[in-house]
């Protein structure tokens, strides 16, 4: 404001001397947090980094990995193979005789739209009885009717204020009255149409000249609770329709057992087909049966398709009769995929610490001169160079990984190649040791479990880094609040002052008016 008595913008005044005492500190503040700042995100994308190469070295350090073997099938067509670490490499023929199959059994073969009015249908704890089933559906058709009702019924109710029994006699006029002032003809329309449904589909239940519907009667044995995954399914050739029954599991454990279907010709409707001909009456389409693989003298059975463990680490699924051979071997391309993801990852981690720690002529690095980084990378480095006496290969560098002036590491693919082909459990014994001497990922996950996720080292300074940065923003409002002290008793200050040359100005007026 202007001072009313002096002239003097004391506002100005005011605002430029909290303005000189706020820049410091704010200036320290927002430095701070910046820099706090910057080195949560460095520690955060050096940690992402550490957690990758962790999960890299976490393969390399198990000999699922690293002793990964793969199955070379002579005939593809015959069976698929699947192996672990368990398997044993070498060469396995096998003869697959007979593939495991579920039962099929046609129930009876129809005509098209026929339709039944007695008979039974029975297996296992399934017993399907027509003519109980056809009052089962009378019965539930006379549900749906009464629901359709009431169901509109109760809406007319609903819009008009109105008891459905108390109010019966008014609703049924709305429904049906076309005098009535509330009367809807699409919805009679609708009403009678629903209604005439059910009232056919009972007649159609009812009539001895009609019957049960065959997707009726497929329906309720697929629906029965003691079917246990069985299923009937409607199968159409030429000149009918079979009902045939499906087992739900291959094998002969899982036979369907004894089936009895008893249906008079003269119960069934619309039907054109002789049920006496073997074709058109109940009979096997497929039995039931174990898979069988001949391997060498032994005879393997299964009852399914897919053997789980067939031998020690190996898995067949069947898929055709036949000689197949299969080679167990190692997956070495799987293996070198391995190693290279390694390298990659420690890579990343070299370089992710080289952007975070070295400072440019017009920039500080948020990590640089940190010495607890300088000490992780010095430690991956000394495992990464180390000597381990598991293996004839005492260093990386024998397999062709050599570490370059960056830091990074580099492969000799031919070098790796060669080793891998050499002794590949030379090889093996350089990353996992053996018995008696540890090996490279042992020494490396001892480093990275200093820095792995929650209670690393990274971890804890970035939870730190973040506790000072709620302090920053607790001394910010401190700030404010000082500097908002601050303002009020400048004002009241210069307010008393403004009075005062106010004062001064209104007694010398005075003294130079009575002078003049």
């Amino acid at each position: 404001m202007t001072g009313l008595g002096s002239g003097i913008d004391y506002e100005s005044m005011i605002g430029a001397i909290v303005g000189a005492e706020r820049a410091p500190k704010d200036n320290q503040l927002n430095r701070q947090e910046g820099m706090n700042n910057a080195e949560i995100d460095a520690l955060k994308e050096i940690q992402f980094t550490i957690n990758s190469f962790r999960d890299k070295v976490e393969d390399l350090n198990s000999s699922r990995e690293l002793e990964k073997l793969k199955a070379v099938l002579s005939n593809e067509d015959v069976l698929s193979a699947t192996v672990d670490s368990n398997a044993v490499a070498g060469e396995y023929s096998f003869e697959v005789t007979q593939l495991a199959q579920t039962q099929r059994e046609q129930l009876f073969k129809v005509t098209e739209g026929s339709m039944f009015t007695e008979g039974t249908i029975s297996f296992g704890a399934v017993n399907i009885d027509i003519a109980t089933l056809k009052g089962d559906l009378v019965t539930e058709q006379n549900d749906k009717k009464a629901a359709h009702d009431a169901q509109v019924r109760q809406k007319i109710a609903d819009q008009h204020g109105l008891d459905v029994a108390a109010d019966a006699a008014a609703i049924d006029d709305m429904l049906t009255n076309s005098a009535n002032p509330d009367f809807d003809q699409a919805r009679l329309d609708n009403y009678n149409s629903l209604q005439t449904i059910y009232n056919d589909e009972i007649t159609r239940l009812n009539d001895p000249a009609q019957g049960v519907k065959l997707e009726e009667l497929q329906s309720a044995i697929n629906s029965d609770p003691a079917s246990d995954g069985v299923k009937a399914t409607l199968v159409r050739s030429g000149d009918g329709i079979s009902m045939v029954l499906n087992g739900k599991d291959t094998g002969v454990a899982n036979a369907l057992g004894a089936i009895t279907v008893t249906i008079d010709p003269a119960k069934v409707n619309n039907n054109s087909l002789d049920l006496a001909l073997p074709d058109n009456a109940q009979k096997s389409l497929q039995a039931a049966q174990d898979a069988t693989v001949k391997f060498g003298s032994m005879t393997l059975t299964s009852a399914t398709n897919k053997m789980e463990n067939v031998i020690d680490g190996i898995s067949l699924n069947l898929k055709d009769t036949g000689t197949v051979n299969v080679t167990i071997e190692r997956d070495q391309s799987s293996v070198k995929s391995t190693i290279k993801s390694f390298v990659d990852n420690y890579n990343k981690i070299i370089e992710t610490v080289n952007t975070y720690t070295k400072s440019s002529e017009d920039e500080a690095a948020a990590l640089s001169g940190d010495s607890a980084t300088r000490s992780m990378v010095s430690r991956l480095r000394g495992v990464i160079g180390a000597e381990y006496s598991a293996s004839t290969y005492n260093t990386l560098s024998q397999l062709g990984i050599t570490t370059t002036r960056q830091g990074t590491l580099e492969i000799d693919q031919k070098k790796l190649d060669k080793a891998l082909e050499d002794d590949f459990e030379a090889v093996s014994k350089l990353f996992l040791g053996d018995e008696i001497n540890t090996g490279m990922m042992d020494e490396m996950m001892v480093v990275l479990d200093d820095y792995h996720k929650n209670g690393g080292n990274y971890d804890r300074r970035i939870d730190q880094l973040e506790v000072n940065n709620k302090q920053i923003t607790e001394d910010r409002e401190k700030l404010d609040a000082r500097m908002e002290a601050k303002v009020l008793t400048l004002r009241a200050y210069y307010a008393r002052m403004d009075s005062q040359i106010a004062q001064m100005n209104q007694t010398q007026n005075m003294l130079v008016s009575m002078l003049m």
